[in-house]
């Protein structure tokens, strides 16, 4: 999904409050020209964001007639990422470290069955790898796999939680956990957004894959 930043917003919002518009009642609202109206309105149709409908005229040819979409109105609710941070903050900040490792565990087990679903059993390990990739990156996931010389390197060229990070890291060791679950063999990080790298590089070893029955105090 495309990143929505303020404009957009005033614009899905509009057509959310009035039922939909044209692109001249959207340039009258905005106070920008038809061209930048398009261009945005293109951008957003294009992202499943809003539709456009025929709408019929006395005079002259039918208008365009934007509304917005399902996936418009989740967009416009992306505050709840402010909410995941007080979450994560609560989740994090438990003093009972029973608690605290249990409620980790569980959301480690419900992004792995989520993903592993998705995968082909039976398939090799590069081939789940590219897999899971592949299931990552439709989920929004910025990420690409790798395999050459017996080498395998999951990469995420932008961190997929980057508010929960600036938090706290458990974050990171949740994600690599997710993957080990998914891949069925251990997983070690190369290297972090966080800690100021360009990426971040997870690494799927050889070997039998540990039980995964501690929290998530370290990467």
């Amino acid at each position: 999904m495309i990143s929505v930043d303020s404009r957009d917003r005033e614009i899905l919002s509009h057509l959310h409050r009035t039922g939909g518009a044209d692109v001249q009642a959207l340039c009258d609202v905005l106070g920008v020209t038809r061209t930048a109206v398009r261009q945005r309105i293109s951008r957003l149709e294009g992202s499943g964001l809003i539709e456009a409908a025929l709408q019929g005229q006395t005079r002259g040819r039918p208008r365009h007639f934007y509304r917005v979409t399902a996936e418009g109105l989740h967009s416009l609710g992306e505050n709840y990422r402010q909410l995941a941070v007080v979450f994560w903050e609560a989740i994090t900040g438990l003093q009972d470290e029973v608690v605290r490792n249990l409620l980790l565990r569980r959301i480690r087990d419900v992004l792995a069955e989520r993903f592993r679903r998705q995968l082909t059993e039976g398939g090799s390990m590069d081939e789940r790898l590219d897999q899971l990739a592949s299931e990552m990156k439709s989920n929004g996931f910025n990420i690409e796999s790798h395999h050459f010389g017996g080498l395998r390197i999951l990469r995420e060229t932008s961190c997929p939680f980057p508010m929960l990070a600036d938090v706290d890291e458990s974050i990171c060791q949740v994600e690599r956990e997710v993957l080990e679950q998914v891949l069925g063999a251990p997983v070690q990080v190369r290297s972090r957004c966080r800690d100021g790298h360009g990426c971040c590089e997870f690494e799927v070893l050889s070997g039998p894959l540990a039980v995964l029955a501690t929290g998530c105090s370290g990467n």
